[in-house]
């Protein structure tokens, strides 16, 4: 099942009035909330994998909200590369002011990845080798938001061993190119610290409550600005056709994708956080 869909190209006649309603919508309405399901899921593997030291963030990386909109007029009409611009405004920036709260965490880890990839490094660098439209097909991409699974559920694997099987983060389709749509689960990492877990005795038994889990992607700490980074790099490179299918589970295949996504882009991740936290301090 495809989620792509060709984005809005019409720009509407006044883009005041589109600011303001877009702003009315934040302040008003809950994300809205897709009654789709992703076709991959993020799931624990046998064993945790082995990260260098230095991919390890401190506490301060879980970042507040972003403040909102900075002003939505400077948002719309900025360039997160070249300052203020007076080209067509960014429809999938302006659409994301209408999820809410979830919508401006987006949009804070987006301007974080498209800087990161309009730049001359080993990240955007490594993404460019699979597509040289990497970042144009980045900036391309729509996003919706379902409210899937939320529970880590645990599985006995036919050798007896139990897995932890957890809510998935987010999904795009295999080589989706432009104007896909990433699916973000509102339940998963990339909003959510922690979750419960649910155990079943056997394959008919009742679930319970068996304590909670941290959730994770790759090194860092759900619900955090590199978390989410990671994430939309990950997705990003499965729409360009960088990574390969994961959509196996069980089989740790997604986090081996993270774990190429981090060899290529762990130092522009930091840094990115780096700068967002330092200009966070200056305000």
């Amino acid at each position: 099942m495809s989620f792509a869909r060709a984005r809005q190209a019409a720009v509407l006649p006044a883009a005041a009035h589109l600011l303001l309603s877009a702003t009315l919508m934040l302040l008003s309405s809950s994300p809205a909330l897709s009654q789709v399901r992703s076709r991959r899921a993020s799931a624990a593997t046998h064993s945790a994998p082995t990260f260098p030291r230095d991919f390890l963030e401190s506490s301060d990386e879980t970042n507040p909200l972003p403040t909102p909109l900075r002003s939505a007029a400077a948002r719309y009409n900025s360039s997160p590369f070249s300052g203020p611009s007076s080209g067509p405004p960014d429809l999938v920036q302006l659409r994301l002011l209408t999820f809410g709260a979830r919508g401006l965490l987006i949009e804070q880890a987006r301007q974080q990845v498209l800087a990161i990839l309009a730049a001359e490094n080993s990240c955007s660098a490594w993404f460019r080798k699979a597509d040289p439209a990497a970042a144009a097909i980045f900036e391309s991409l729509e996003f919706a938001l379902d409210d899937g699974p939320k529970d880590v559920v645990t599985v006995k694997s036919t050798s007896g061993e139990i897995l932890f099987k957890h809510p998935y983060s987010a999904g795009v389709p295999e080589n989706a190119g432009h104007d896909a749509t990433v699916l973000l689960n509102a339940n998963g990492s990339f909003f959510t610290s922690a979750a419960d877990i649910l155990r079943r005795d056997s394959d008919r038994g009742v679930a319970r409550f068996a304590g909670r889990r941290d959730l994770r992607v790759g090194p860092y700490a759900g619900n955090t600005l590199p978390a989410r980074i990671t994430t939309l790099l990950h997705e990003l490179g499965h729409a360009i056709g960088r990574l390969p299918d994961d959509s196996d589970e069980l089989s740790g295949l997604s986090m081996q994708n993270t774990e190429r996504v981090l060899h290529a882009c762990h130092a522009e991740i930091k840094a990115s956080v780096r700068q967002n936290r330092d200009k966070g301090n200056e305000r």
